[in-house]
């Protein structure tokens, strides 16, 4: 039976206005919708497109599991990370009004509700911490902790090389083939054909932080583009890289620095998962690697785009030398005012960018990472490396079955809550204010891709052979080392993939 909150919240957006949203996959628009302080304050996860059956058939789904097991009075402890950062699992015993955080807050509530169980909070400094603590938690034999909350590359990463978390492909309630874990999961992610952490709409991070490109449309009317060119070339899967820096070039370069700039704040390693390739390598067995020789594709693509971006005359960009700065270089505080003030046509950011350029006065629109060529499948966004973050499960949890059940659980409702909050609402229905660019969020967001590198090329890259840190600069900067400090550092990335498969195989569930 769908439950009270949700029959309300459902009966509210029925009298929103409805946008159209069509395709697979923040800041006022200029002449547009202006959002004000009036409009009503959504907390909940019903969209047009969610109707009453699929509302009742999750929350059936989740009551069914509930249904199946005994674990009222018991505490679910879940440790994470708490700072501004971290609002994956919020600790809120009310609503706020803040819609990410009541949107949290339901799943919470239900959870408790559907299982009779509290869920409690273990809150730490950062990610480091929260690894240490389970780590130190388990290989004592303890089992104070029922499921991590971090990011892939900090807490995921020490978790896994520690070998204090559980296999999770493996499990009685969680069903990798449901819309609330990433399908590419499996594929990307396991190790020797195990998989040992779960994320999706679960990971609040999840809607942030992946890859995307925001265009000045202040700029694009300043020099006669057409901001439905740009749209219909993603539309038509005709936005590759040539055809951005075609576009592009209609803004003069500005070697003087004093007028606008085609790109700012450009990628490295992005562009690598943007033309549909990836970093890591399986064998047979499933074991993770690096070429051991730089992949021609990737020296291509490099060739193609360092260029551009270690031009100073249009490119602005972090290129500059160690005792400079942003305000010494081009006389901005941030590299992004030069974005806000109009001076730049195309910015390369992640979709929290859409939400954090809504209190500037900026005109943009969003669209993905453009294709190496038409001849691609599609676009391919890229999940950002060290930010994203996912849930694991201590080796040593007490119960299981409970865990395994509760996760679950929280990945369902987060579909509705989580999902629709972030996703239809607040980027969607706030951050943006045209019908392309929520059509272009489903794209990016649809078209989201990982590697593993993110486990195994380690979070401090002076210890870690500088591997990413040489793609970055390869990328923006210069790329006459590529192929030399590829070699090198792709060494000690195999020697880190290897220790890492040492690591999954001590893990015994």
């Amino acid at each position: 039976m769908l439950k009270k909150p949700l029959i309300l919240i459902l009966a509210f957006f029925m009298i929103l206005p409805l946008f159209a949203s069509c395709g697979r996959g923040g800041a006022n628009e200029t002449g547009g919708p202006k959002e004000t302080d009036s409009q009503p304050t959504v907390t909940g996860a019903a969209t047009e497109d969610v109707s009453d059956a699929e509302l009742n058939a999750v929350t059936a789904y989740v009551e069914d599991i509930a249904a199946g097991v005994d674990f009222a009075g018991k505490d679910f402890n879940l440790i994470t990370r708490d700072d501004e950062s971290s609002t994956n699992f919020p600790k809120k015993e009310q609503e706020t009004g803040i819609i990410e955080e009541d949107a949290v807050y339901f799943r919470q509530r239900d959870v408790e509700e559907f299982f009779g169980v509290n869920i409690d909070y273990v809150l730490t400094e950062n990610g480091e911490v929260t690894a240490d603590r389970v780590i130190n938690e388990v290989t004592a034999g303890g089992s104070s902790y029922d499921l991590v909350c971090g990011s892939i590359q900090t807490t995921g990463q020490t978790l896994l090389n520690a070998s204090v978390i559980r296999q999770v492909d493996n499990l009685d309630y969680v069903d990798l083939d449901r819309e609330w874990w990433v399908p590419s999961l499996r594929d990307d992610y396991s190790i020797c054909g195990r998989l040992f952490f779960l994320t999706g709409p679960i990971v609040v991070q999840n809607y942030q932080d992946t890859t995307c490109i925001l265009f000045n449309k202040k700029v694009t009317e300043m020099f006669d583009i057409s901001d439905d060119e740009i749209y219909g070339a993603v539309r038509d899967g005709k936005w590759t890289i040539d055809r951005m820096i075609e576009i592009a070039s209609a803004v003069p370069e500005n070697p003087d620095f004093t007028g606008t700039w085609r790109y700012v704040s450009p990628t490295g390693y992005a562009w690598i998962f943007a033309a549909g390739l990836k970093i890591t390598e399986f064998d047979e067995e499933g074991k993770p690697s690096v070429a051991e020789t730089l992949p021609i594709e990737i020296s291509n693509l490099s060739d193609k785009l360092c260029p551009i971006f270690s031009n100073k005359a249009q490119t602005a960009g972090t290129n500059y030398k160690a005792d400079e700065s942003a305000e010494s270089v081009y006389g901005v505080e941030t590299l992004d005012d030069l974005f806000v003030d109009n001076r730049a046509l195309f910015k390369f950011a992640y979709t929290r960018s859409a939400m954090d350029l809504r209190k500037f006065d900026v005109s943009f629109g969003i669209i993905p990472m453009p294709k190496a060529t038409e001849s691609q499948k599609d676009y391919c966004s890229y999940a950002r490396m060290g930010m994203d973050s996912a849930v694991y499960i201590p080796r040593t949890v007490a119960n299981v079955r409970m865990t395994d059940a509760i996760t679950e659980a929280l990945g369902a409702l987060s579909q509705f809550y989580v999902k629709e909050a972030y996703y239809e609402k607040l980027l969607k229905g706030q951050s943006v204010f045209d019908l392309e660019s929520r059509e272009m969020i489903d794209i990016i967001l649809q078209t989201k891709v990982y590697d593993l590198i993110a486990l195994y090329s380690g979070a401090d890259f002076n210890q870690m052979g500088m591997f990413l840190q040489n793609y970055e600069d390869s990328f923006t900067i210069d790329n006459t080392n590529l192929v030399s400090g590829y070699r090198s550092n792709a060494r000690i990335c195999n020697f880190n993939a290897k220790q890492l498969v040492k690591a999954v195989n001590k893990i015994e569930d």
